[in-house]
């Protein structure tokens, strides 16, 4: 059964209380009609539900776990296969989240929600667009839309989504390439993708290259702090893939050495 996806107007946006943050009540199609705009598309999304209701069921997988963003990015990413532009509508996937997957964002984002401060749960449903980091569905189709290699065939059934997992299923590294404009860039991402995540890191540490490496969130945290600064001054577009990596990797081996600190 397909589903016709909407832009979600936001003059609706005041009907998202409290009760709706704390999954007290439900948003249903009916309640927004007036603010629904058809975006002249239906798609399957019964992939994405199965999906989650394998993420709920699984017993290595707690409710709030990053785990959830890395097994659920791939699935989302092959089924609303998007074009960019499609996916920069805020809208879209603001009617996704309070409409159509809104259990799934109470079971992943419950863990934020303060009544006396719910901003941080409200951007959880409401915000997209230009901001790939905060909304619930948002941030996991852009984070496999900058990982993902195509397969040989090219069809997105045949996508390789590994490094995707990788990023996702560390929070700090997903945290740290989605909140930077870099982002936006795949080789930037790629690299950083590549050379901080926890096996690349892990496997520098057990070689005793470092005398005393700090932990891996430090490493992530401190590397692209620096490379969004090395970045204001170089303009990345001009940077072939072989500098890119290597500019990573002297920044990344500078956090290493903790020369950062001094």
């Amino acid at each position: 059964m397909t589903t016709k996806l909407y832009h979600l107007q936001s003059a609706a946006h005041p009907l998202v209380d409290n009760r709706v943050l704390s999954g007290e009540r439900t948003l249903t199609e009916d309640d927004l009609r007036p603010y629904l705009t058809p975006l002249g598309r239906s798609v399957d999304l019964a992939p994405v539900d199965d999906c989650i209701d394998e993420i709920r069921n699984a017993d290595n997988i707690d409710p709030q776990d990053s785990d959830i963003d890395a097994e659920l990015a791939p699935t989302l990413h092959r089924t609303l296969d998007l074009t960019r532009y499609e996916a920069a509508d805020a809208g879209l996937w603001h009617y996704l989240c309070l409409v159509r997957f809104p259990e799934f964002v109470h079971y992943r984002w419950d863990h934020v929600f303060d009544p006396d401060s719910p901003g941080n749960m409200e951007e959880k449903f409401l915000k997209g667009g230009s901001d790939i980091y905060s909304n619930a569905l948002h941030r996991l189709w852009w984070a496999a839309e900058l990982t993902y290699e195509d397969g040989a065939s090219g069809d997105p059934v045949d996508r390789d989504y590994e490094r995707t997992r990788r990023v996702l299923g560390f929070q700090e590294l997903a945290n740290d390439i989605l909140d930077h404009d870099f982002a936006r860039y795949k080789p930037v991402t790629h690299a950083c993708a590549d050379l901080l995540c926890h096996e690349a890191l892990d496997a520098l540490k057990d070689d005793d290259v470092y005398a005393d490496p700090p932990s891996n969130s430090h490493i992530v945290s401190r590397t692209t702090t620096l490379l969004r600064e090395e970045l204001t001054v170089r303009r990345v577009e001009a940077m072939d893939n072989d500098d890119i990596v290597a500019t990573v990797e002297d920044l990344r081996d500078y956090v290493m050495r903790g020369e950062d600190e001094r």
